[in-house]
């Protein structure tokens, strides 16, 4: 077996612990420069403005309904009563004589709760939960035809 001198062992000591050194020596100079830069600034609000949910059971409130009988509110009620389709058969809205309903997107239940008149040809969609906002309502333009507001996508009554 070969040994290695004194000299040899020593030197290769001496090598690592300076490359140590170097090692920490760099270290500290990046350090000190990256402090020495100002911090950027914080924001205090975001850059783009935060956009209102849109998602169903969104907790935006549909707003202040105005006052309705329960007789007007049910004749008004019978002409939202049905079902309303898109140009394909599986998207389409269903209402029932006391509001409850719901909305089917290319086969997939969306939204499912009440429909509050407003008036004789808007109304205010909430879902299970009380849950809605100004989006979540359709309006009747004819008799066979709604517009939601959510998507501004018309509906023909079937």
């Amino acid at each position: 077996m070969r040994t290695f001198a004194p000299a040899v062992t020593r030197a290769a000591a001496a090598g690592t612990a300076l490359a140590a050194v170097g090692v920490l020596v760099f270290t500290a100079v990046v350090n000190a420069q990256s402090g020495s830069r100002s911090p950027r600034p914080v924001a205090t609000h975001p850059v783009t403005p935060v956009p209102v949910s849109t998602l169903p059971g969104s907790v935006d409130s549909p707003g202040a309904t105005p006052t309705v009988s329960a007789r007007q509110a049910r004749a008004w009620l019978r002409a939202l009563t049905g079902t309303w389709t898109r140009n394909v058969k599986n998207t389409y809205f269903r209402f029932h004589a006391d509001g409850s309903g719901e909305w089917v997107a290319f086969g997939q239940k969306l939204w499912t709760g009440k429909a509050t008149p407003r008036d004789a040809k808007t109304f205010d969609l909430t879902d299970i939960d009380g849950h809605g906002g100004s989006y979540w309502q359709v309006r009747l333009l004819s008799r066979d035809r709604l517009l939601f507001a959510g998507t501004n996508q018309t509906f023909t009554k079937s």
